[in-house]
């Protein structure tokens, strides 16, 4: 098991929602040979984020999020400086609130210390496949922020 654990999330058939997932395939190009990264594409995640991140020191996570920042914006967050407005039902196996999952996570004793959040400002969440103009166009952007977070390991 590598240290250090990129986990993208999102769901492609729902336009912007896509742009986790879409960067874990260029992630994965630039990691490749990297013998302390591994990257995961977690599609919407859900509970098995929880088995994920066991045992690891570092997880980053790429995500869409609405923030109220012009479309692509791209913000870091740790888990204690953001909140959720989702509204929490109960748990899901496929889907649910990142948060509630740490938060699961942590009182399991599963949880590691340094964790990240890159959260991407959507233009359009749709059920349309691919991601508007706004997101594609800020693809080497994002990795190469992603691969500077990297650095502070």
């Amino acid at each position: 098991m590598k240290p250090v654990l990129i986990i993208c999330l999102g769901n492609p058939l729902m336009r912007d929602e896509g742009i986790g997932i879409r960067l874990a395939s260029e992630l994965m190009e630039h990691l490749a040979d990297n013998p302390d990264v591994e990257v995961m594409d977690m599609g919407t995640g859900g509970l098995s984020v929880i088995h994920a991140i066991e045992g690891r020191e570092k997880i980053i996570f790429v995500d869409c999020a609405i923030m109220g920042q012009p479309p692509g914006s791209m913000k870091r967050f740790t888990p204690e400086r953001v909140r959720s407005n989702k509204v929490r039902m109960r748990y899901s196996l496929h889907e649910g609130d990142l948060l509630n999952t740490l938060e699961l996570s942590r009182h399991l004793g599963q949880c590691p210390d340094d964790i990240v959040i890159f959260g991407i400002e959507p233009k359009e969440i749709a059920h349309v496949q691919g991601l508007t103009s706004e997101l594609e166009n800020n693809i080497p952007k994002y990795v190469q922020t992603i691969l500077k977070e990297l650095d502070r390991t």
